[in-house]
């Protein structure tokens, strides 16, 4: 087995020759139990090394035709069987447990249920953390470098694969681990888009209010709840973000701020939510735009002080580096691509303070 740059996570690989290409299986260590994904056989060094990391706790199958090896690694290393919930019934060997979308494989890495594709209960995995999403052979890493797809004829309708497929661009993966073919390192946001875009032209660009997918958040003892909806990253935004928040009566959305670096737009899509300033609160109503500049002069905060849901969907840049004043708390967030900062705005220090 190969050794990954992941943390605790390794490979290993046979070659395919009517692929053309290797299938993938991947080990990831963890004090609760190693993981084997979608493994394909071990040479006897292989399972002397997984041996020593620990063996196998449990086996986790993308897709029915990912079984591969087991079945034997099974009863080689008394391994319990993890696949969705959906896939179970397809494998022909018993299942141990199973996971539905959203819920942990294991610790740091969740399930995404991937529609339309080739079985009906194939999914990806996603460990945050890293920017990393693993597949099965919902994507191919072929020619090496880049991505394809399985023939036209494994799907029912190659499309709306094409399409089930923007969860895993919505992700924002850096790095691609593929089941078949060779990973992608780097850039694999982009090079999915690029996938995706050929295989269903504009319509990836596309998404409609009824098609979107809210996630529940609640934080603040229960002050600032919403069902959020992403948007641009389903559709390939890139300079701008697009957001749709439903807000429960009596939430708020976020905390009173002021961006110094994106400026945002918000449009009232249903209800009455009103937006709080720290010199006033003004009642917005269907079809309200309001602007928000960048600066102190417009820290502002949403809320829905009505009897009724509001529907707002929230626009804004996506820069790089982002700079943000929360003048109740005297707080500034920091945010680059490296570092995430929340600091307290005081007390303001010398510029060669501490030199």
């Amino acid at each position: 087995m190969q050794e990954l740059a992941i943390p605790n996570a390794y490979t290993w690989s046979r070659w395919q020759p009517d692929r053309k290409m290797y299938f993938n299986s991947y080990l990831f260590v963890s004090a609760q139990g190693n993981i084997a994904v979608d493994p394909v056989a071990l040479e006897s060094d292989d399972i002397e090394q997984i041996t020593a990391l620990g063996g196998i706790a449990e086996i986790v199958v993308t897709n029915r035709d990912h079984l591969r090896e087991t079945a034997a690694l099974r009863e080689l290393f008394r391994a319990r069987v993890v696949t969705s919930a959906v896939e179970a019934p397809l494998l022909g060997l018993p299942v141990d447990r199973t996971v539905n979308d959203g819920e942990q494989l294991f610790p740091g890495a969740n399930a995404v249920a991937l529609n339309h594709q080739k079985t009906p209960g194939e999914f990806a995995i996603h460990i945050p953390k890293l920017r990393t999403v693993l597949v099965g052979d919902a994507i191919i890493g072929a020619p090496a470098g880049s991505l394809s797809l399985l023939p036209d004829e494994k799907y029912g309708d190659v499309v709306q694969a094409a399409l089930g497929l923007r969860r895993v661009w919505a992700l924002q993966p850096d790095v691609l681990l593929v089941g078949d073919g060779t990973s992608l390192w780097s850039g694999a946001t982009r090079a999915i888009g690029t996938l995706l875009f050929k295989r269903a032209g504009i319509a990836v660009n596309r998404i409609n209010l009824d098609e979107l997918r809210y996630e529940y958040s609640e934080d603040g003892n229960g002050k600032y709840r919403s069902s959020d909806g992403e948007v641009g990253y389903f559709i390939g935004a890139e300079r701008l973000g697009y957001q749709v928040v439903k807000l429960p009566p009596g939430a708020r959305f976020c905390p009173v701020h002021a961006e110094f670096s994106e400026e945002e737009l918000f449009v009232v899509l249903e209800g009455t939510p009103s937006i709080r300033t720290v010199r006033e609160t003004l009642q917005c109503r269907k079809g309200d735009f309001i602007a928000f500049p960048v600066g102190p002069d417009h820290a502002h905060q949403v809320l829905n002080e009505s009897s009724v849901e509001a529907m707002i969907l929230l626009l804004g840049q996506n820069m790089a580096d982002a700079v943000c004043y929360y003048p109740e708390s005297e707080k500034v967030l920091i945010a680059t691509p490296q570092v995430r900062w929340m600091v307290r705005n005081a007390p303001q220090l010398d510029y060669f303070d501490g030199e």
